[in-house]
């Protein structure tokens, strides 16, 4: 797809927003869901999610980087809504229900305007003919050249996060201490919700790292996101790991009515 810039979101100091009041906002509630195996085929069902357990730890989070595999995508749409489109249909669901039809990350960056101003963002509009807006994932060219850059130490930091998961799930292989497979970052499970901000109905798909278990080993209805960070050393690092890194986790976890945060 081709995109002209249509609108541009001005950006004043950061008092100025406040007492401004939090728009209303309606509890997400699921509607679709699909999952990705390792060759990233789509099933309409819940076997990529994955039932925390409580890890083993400590745990040398390197251990099988040179057998990862990263997720594969298409630089020019990294999130295309192609399967997202699907999975509602298998519900039954019409996209004519919802005005705007979206990846939780361009939420993300455009919730958090405000508190990541370093960080520049586009997001691709699209109106279809129904009526219904898309907005696509889009990186930007500093995003491109930043990703081109990454050297070894940065594609390790990204892989902790994938074998923290692994180690957190049961899924993750046998609970014996042996080898796990390698990690494979395609496998994914996608939950479709839908929301309203004010007047403005929303379905919105949100990657899920896993689930808590209920009785017989089911999923329970909490979901459960899994983050890393480096362990602080000083006041400096808690500090900073509260503004950014907690709002961060935040955010995304209230977008999509995720209950639990856990960070190793």
């Amino acid at each position: 797809k081709r995109y002209m810039q249509v609108a541009a979101l001005p950006l004043h100091p950061t008092a100025t927003y406040v007492g401004k009041g939090f728009p209303k906002f309606g509890q997400p509630r699921e509607i679709a869901h699909f999952s990705r195996d390792a060759s990233r085929r789509v099933r309409f069902d819940k076997s990529g999610l994955g039932a925390y357990r409580t890890p083993r730890l400590p745990a040398a989070l390197d251990v099988g980087f040179e057998s990862y595999v990263p997720k594969s995508h298409d630089p020019n749409e990294p999130a295309p809504l192609g399967d997202v489109v699907a999975a509602l249909s298998h519900k039954g669901v019409r996209t004519t229900d919802a005005h705007i039809l979206t990846y939780r990350n361009n939420l993300n960056k455009i919730f958090g305007t405000v508190y990541n101003r370093k960080d520049d963002w586009e997001v691709g509009v699209e109106r279809c003919a129904d009526g219904t807006v898309l907005l696509h994932v889009m990186d930007t060219e500093r995003k491109r050249a930043e990703e081109a850059r990454r050297d070894e130490r940065q594609q390790r930091m990204s892989y902790w996060g994938y074998k923290f998961e692994q180690l957190s799930t049961l899924d993750g292989g046998e609970d014996d201490g042996g080898p796990l497979p390698p990690v494979n970052a395609n496998e994914e499970f996608c939950s479709i919700v839908q929301l309203s901000i004010d007047r403005t109905k929303l379905f919105m798909a949100a990657e899920i790292d896993c689930a808590a278990t209920g009785g017989g080993g089911a999923p329970a209805a909490g979901y459960v996101e899994l983050k890393t960070s480096k362990r602080h050393a000083s006041p400096r690092d808690e500090e900073s790991f509260q503004r950014h890194k907690l709002f961060k986790y935040w955010l995304q976890s209230f977008l999509a009515g995720v209950p639990t945060v856990l960070v190793g």
